[in-house]
């Protein structure tokens, strides 16, 4: 199985499982666009500066990890430059999304992929292109241990 995970997906799976999403990827294809880890940092950033739900320091921790995973290509990262930038432009001018969303669409149906995401309107979008899936169908897919989420 092949899926393209967003930010929104991406951080509640690191929160959740930490370093044993590092086994967890070795099961399935995980993908990442090269912008996503830098939306993780941007996320992480909001939850320990501006909301004050977690330290720096395990902020520190979760940003390693997905470094981790990209570095070592347990995620694989997609680079823009290796997607039709028209397609992509295409698609985000007809379903009025911002390019970056149409680009994680673009990815997955490159890659016949499935495409996680939080986003409820990227998801009801995205379906007219791939097959998507929130954050709690994802853990079903991943047969993740109920016990380990939040």
């Amino acid at each position: 199985m092949r899926i393209v995970l967003d930010a929104s997906t991406l951080v509640p799976l690191t929160l959740n499982l930490g370093r044993e999403l590092l086994e967890v990827a070795r099961r399935v294809e995980l993908y990442v666009l090269d912008l996503t880890i830098y939306e993780v940092g941007n996320a992480l950033w909001k939850l320990t500066a501006l909301r004050k739900t977690m330290s720096l320091d395990d902020a520190i921790e979760m940003l390693s990890v997905a470094m981790e995973l990209a570095k070592h290509g347990i995620v694989k990262v997609v680079h823009l430059d290796s997607l039709e930038m028209k397609r992509v432009l295409e698609i985000a001018f007809m379903e009025r999304l911002t390019f970056y969303d149409a680009s994680y669409i673009v990815t997955a149906e490159k890659l016949r992929a499935y495409l996680a995401t939080e986003d409820r309107e990227l998801r009801s979008k995205a379906s007219r292109y791939v097959e998507s899936m929130d954050y709690s169908q994802l853990v079903k897919a991943l047969a993740l241990d109920p016990g380990k989420q939040q």
